[in-house]
């Protein structure tokens, strides 16, 4: 399948010169200190067979990391939904992958300089401070790091840039799956700020995802667009190479479950069903139906595509198309 496919690409993470939304801060020193420390300045047992961790064995972002997983992962497939409420659910799921891999994470962590802040041994630090899983498990932990102080302390009144020199007021970001999320003009207002927050109550889960989603929402955005282009780009050429053009991409379309229709057509009125053979045919694969109907009387087809599945169904689709000449009661 084409998703198959895809899942193998060489995918540039980041756009060039992409513009950063500012990092939100975290207002709890201890749970800022949490994110931050590696396991190995804990230096706990690795393979102890306790349930449930001692008190000062739990100093270390490893948990902070598995809620900010789930966190990211929620908020980056709500974003495709939103950008992209049409693409397929297999080429979604590879897109996402791509978005939250540690390759990504890895350069997102560095981008907002969050490596140079790693607490571990002094020895180690050269090497976890490059490390990818290391840098894309930190910034995990950051994001449940903002999530927890959140739910503590409500938001924060500004947010710290990218330079660590500066606060910048929180951007709006494009909330909406009616819009285009490319456009500028179709923005929200933003769920909280600090004089939208009721101070007599403590924020809700629900509040502390919304505020994290208004800064994960607009730094996710351009890496997904750029990273889809990729997609596409690679697509395109893998077409290409097995011989499409855009009047295959039309047939292609076209012949979607044509050879669905052309077995039950043929085992319900002619007595049988097409036979089918394939071969390779460099990266691709050619597939030739052969249908043979009640008058012993055989049709060919023959296609060329990077799937088998693909093949098989425009071959099917070019019998569908001689059939349909000779018998008009044919509709398959």
């Amino acid at each position: 399948m084409a998703e198959k496919a895809l899942a193998s690409l060489s995918i540039s993470s980041l756009p060039p010169g992409i513009d950063l939304p500012p990092l939100p801060i975290i207002q709890d020193g201890s749970i800022e200190r949490r994110v931050f420390t590696h396991s190995s300045f804990i230096a706990r047992p690795r393979h102890s067979i306790q349930l449930f961790e001692l008190e000062d064995e739990c100093r270390d972002n490893e948990k902070l990391e598995l809620l900010g997983d789930s966190l990211l992962d929620s908020a980056v497939v709500g974003l495709l939904q939103d950008m992209y409420p049409n693409l397929s659910p297999g080429i979604t799921t590879q897109l996402k992958s791509h978005l939250v891999n540690n390759s990504t994470l890895r350069e997102l962590c560095k981008c907002y300089h969050l490596n140079e802040r790693l607490i571990a041994p002094a020895e180690q630090l050269p090497v976890l401070r490059n490390g990818e899983k290391v840098l894309a498990n930190l910034f995990e932990a950051y994001i449940a790091g903002v999530y927890y102080s959140y739910l503590k302390y409500g938001p924060g009144t500004s947010l710290v840039s990218t330079d660590t020199t500066s606060t910048i007021s929180m951007p709006t970001p494009p909330r909406s799956p009616q819009f285009d999320l490319s456009s500028p003009s179709h923005t929200s207002t933003p769920i909280h700020n600090g004089n939208h927050v009721d101070r007599g109550r403590s924020p809700t889960r629900g509040e502390a995802m919304d505020y994290l989603e208004e800064w994960l929402r607009p730094l996710f955005q351009p890496i997904a667009q750029h990273i889809l282009n990729q997609m596409k780009a690679e697509q395109s050429a893998r077409h290409a190479e097995s011989g499409g053009t855009t009047e295959n991409q039309d047939t292609d379309h076209n012949a979607r479950g044509a050879n669905a229709r052309l077995n039950q057509w043929f085992e319900h009125k002619e007595g049988g069903i097409p036979d089918y053979a394939q071969s390779k045919a460099g990266d691709a694969w050619k597939v030739l139906c052969i249908a043979t109907d009640r008058h012993d009387k055989k049709w060919y087809g023959e296609a060329t595509r990077a799937t088998v599945k693909a093949a098989k169904a425009v071959a099917a689709y070019k019998v569908c198309a001689q059939f349909e000449l000779e018998r008009p009661e044919f509709k398959a």
